[in-house]
C-alpha cells in the first residue's frame, strides 16, 4: 500500500513510503518503507519535545532489561555491564591513554565504565535523567541530560560512540554529522544500530516471524536500518565507513524464539543462557554440553552471513569535520 508522507525520506529525499505494517510491541502503529532507498520508518511524527518526555515517563516501562519491572539505574548498569563485554572489545583497539571519548545514548554508563580507564576523558549523553544522575555521582563521568546540538561541548573528541541509539532519534542525519563536528583532527565515530536483515527476522518458521517482527517494530524505533541504508546515511554524511555484524544473543535465544515465539524474561538470560536442560541427569548434561559446543559456531555464522542483530559500523571524515 503506497503512502505519502509530508516530510522527506532522511536519506534519499522522497516522499513515497510502501505501508509495511500496522502492528507494533505496544499496539497499533504505521512503519513506513521508503520507495526510493529503502530506508524504514515508522510514522510517528514526534516532535523533540514528545520525545523527550516518552524517555522520562515511559521508555523504561516498555522497553526495560527485565521484562515487567522498572529496574533502578544501579540495576540497569549492572545488567548491562555484564552482556556489554563484546562491544567493548570492538571498541578497544580504537582507544588510546590520550584520546577524549563522547557517547551519545550512554544508558547508565555501563560501557563508559569500561573505557575510562583506558582514556584520558570521556562525556556521556543520555536522555534518561535518572541515568544521568547515576553516572555523575556514582560513577564519576560526565553526562548531559540533553540533545547533542543542543550542548556547547569545548572538547574535540577522538571517538563518538552511538550504540543503538541513532536508530530511536528523529533526525539520524543531522544527529550523525553533529557527531561528525565533535570529532578531533584524526577522530573516528563508532554507530551500531540494530539490523533489519537479521536471522530473527527472515528465517523463523511463519508464525514466530510474524511474532518476532511484531516484537521487532516497536516505539522507541523512529528508524529501521540494513546495510544498505546505513551506508548511504555515512555516505551522504561525507563518512567513509567500514562495516561488521555481530550477534550477542544465544542460540537458545533463537530457538526459543523458533519454537515458541517470544523473548525471554530478560536482555541477561537472552544473552549469556546456553543451557535448554535443568541438567539434572547424564542426559541432559552431555546435551547442554552440546549446545555449548555450538555457540561460538552459531554467532560465528551469523557475523560471517551479516545475519546478526547488531551492524557495527567504524566512520572517518572524507574532507575533514565540516
Amino acid at each position: 500500500m503506497k503512502t505519502k508522507k509530508t516530510i522527506a525520506c532522511e536519506i534519499c529525499g522522497k516522499k513515497d513510503f510502501t505501508l509495511i505494517a500496522t502492528k507494533i510491541r505496544e499496539g497499533a502503529g504505521r512503519i513506513l518503507k521508503c520507495s526510493g532507498c529503502g530506508l524504514i520508518i515508522q510514522d510517528l511524527g514526534w516532535g523533540g519535545g514528545k520525545l523527550k518526555d516518552y524517555y522520562e515517563r515511559e521508555y523504561q516501562k516498555t522497553n526495560s532489561l527485565v521484562a515487567g519491572r522498572i529496574q533502578t539505574p544501579a540495576e540497569h548498569f549492572k545488567d548491562r555491564l555484564s552482556t556489554i563485554g563484546p562491544i567493548f572489545e570492538k571498541i578497544r583497539p580504537l582507544l588510546r591513554p590520550e584520546s577524549k571519548v563522547l557517547e551519545v545514548g550512554c544508558g547508565a554508563g555501563s560501557l563508559l565504565s569500561l573505557i575510562k580507564p583506558h582514556v584520558s576523558k570521556c562525556v556521556g549523553i543520555e536522555a534518561y535523567t535518572p541515568f544521568v544522575d547515576f553516572i555523575n555521582e556514582e560513577l564519576g563521568i560526565k553526562a548531559h541530560a540533553k540533545d547533542l546540538s543542543e550542548l556547547n561541548l569545548k572538547d574535540s573528541f577522538d571517538l563518538v560512540i552511538s550504540i543503538a541509539t541513532l536508530d530511536h532519534l528523529p533526525d539520524p542525519y543531522k544527529t550523525l554529522l553533529a557527531m561528525k563536528k565533535k570529532l578531533s583532527k584524526s577522530g573516528k565515530i563508532y554507530i551500531e544500530v540494530p539490523s533489519c536483515e537479521q536471522a530473527l527476522n527472515l528465517y523463523l518458521p511463519q508464525g514466530s516471524k510474524d511474532k518476532f517482527n511484531k516484537f521487532f517494530w516497536h516505539r522507541a524505533h523512529l528508524f529501521y536500518f540494513d546495510r544498505r541504508t546505513i551506508r548511504a546515511l555515512f555516505n551522504k554524511c561525507s563518512l567513509t565507513m567500514s562495516m561488521t555484524c555481530r550477534h550477542d544473543y544465544t542460540l537458545k535465544n533463537f530457538l526459543n524464539w523458533y519454537f515458541t515465539g517470544k523473548p525471554q524474561s530478560s536482555l541477561v538470560s537472552g544473552m549469556s543462557e546456553t543451557d535448554l536442560f535443568a541438567g539434572t541427569s547424564d542426559f541432559e548434561s552431555r546435551m547442554n554440553k552440546v549446545f555449548g559446543r555450538m555457540e561460538k559456531e552459531f554467532k560465528n555464522i551469523m557475523s560471517d552471513t551479516c545475519r546478526g542483530e547488531s551492524l557495527c559500523c567504524t566512520g572517518t571524515p572524507k574532507n575533514g569535520r565540516d
